[in-house]
């Protein structure tokens, strides 16, 4: 029977930690894209909602309303994992959670003044905006 040692696990961790963050940073890249792509034009880097706009409800936003913030927590909790330690997985995650917070709530907020009750019956089917059953 051959027994693993402590410094040879210690080799192991960074590696596993290092892919493991990078198949997570690839998942947010592609649920981001995913998201991209369903919006076609209507994708802005800025937060702009024009009077012709539509509510879209297909794609990944049949069940959260930002997906494409979700694909880029994600890639931002992958470079947390990829550095190999708990700190750094908290401290972007955290960073994340409050710009993108931020974000949302302005973004929001131009959807319902610009797409009135549209928005809102969409945003009443489709309760979660990052996390489906959690937020």
């Amino acid at each position: 029977m051959t027994s693993v040692s402590p410094a040879s696990l210690a080799r192991v961790r960074p590696t596993v930690a290092f892919w493991a963050g990078l198949g997570t940073i690839l998942l947010g890249v592609a649920v981001r894209q995913y998201a991209v792509r369903t919006l076609g034009d209507g994708f802005s880097l800025e937060v702009t909602v024009d009077e012709d706009d539509e509510v879209i409800d297909s794609g990944p936003y049949r069940w959260i309303r930002h997906p494409s913030y979700t694909g880029a927590l994600f890639s931002l909790v992958g470079v947390g994992i990829a550095v190999g330690n708990w700190l750094s997985i908290v401290v972007v995650t955290l960073a994340g959670l409050a710009g993108y917070g931020y974000r949302i709530r302005v973004e929001e907020r131009a959807l319902r003044d610009t797409l009135g009750d549209a928005y809102v019956e969409y945003a009443s089917r489709t309760p979660y905006r990052l996390v489906p059953g959690l937020w």
